[in-house]
């Protein structure tokens, strides 16, 4: 029987050799992003102010949401989403500074969190614009049209 020959590519021999997996470089873990323990302490007492009870972006649109519904109003059923996250309103991108500075901080609901601010950051999405990509000033001369 034929013996096969091992070639492995050099950027994936050389990236297994370093520990990578598949030639990519490997994201840090929550904890050495930030959101280690000390995070986890920050966000709880930060979330239990009375000021904090509610998403920010939920009640610019007139809905007060403690994480129990989606983006549309609609109830939430995933219970593993019925909760409430800290953001930080401008990305830290490592800045510890900016990672801890509480004024950075904004409270959101999952939705708004894992898909209205993701699209905002990519640029996606503007802010002041509803779901369906339309403005939400009512005086917007879009709304007239």
């Amino acid at each position: 029987m034929p013996v096969m020959k091992q070639v492995r590519h050099e950027k994936f021999a050389q990236a297994l050799d370093k520990g990578n997996t598949v030639g990519r470089d490997r994201r840090e873990t929550a904890a050495e992003r930030g959101y280690g323990h000390r995070w986890q302490k920050g966000r709880a007492a930060f979330l239990a102010l009375p000021e904090n009870q509610f998403c920010e972006r939920c009640k610019e649109l007139g809905i007060l949401n403690i994480g129990h519904l989606r983006l549309d109003g609609s109830p939430q059923t995933n219970p593993k989403r019925m909760h409430l996250v800290v953001n930080h309103r401008i990305p830290h991108k490592s800045n510890k500074q900016l990672f801890w500075d509480r004024l950075n901080w904004e409270v959101a609901c999952p939705d708004h969190h894992d898909i209205r601010i993701q699209q905002e950051e990519s640029g996606k999405v503007r802010s002041g614009t509803g779901i369906d990509g339309r403005p939400l000033d009512p005086v917007h001369p879009w709304k007239h049209r």
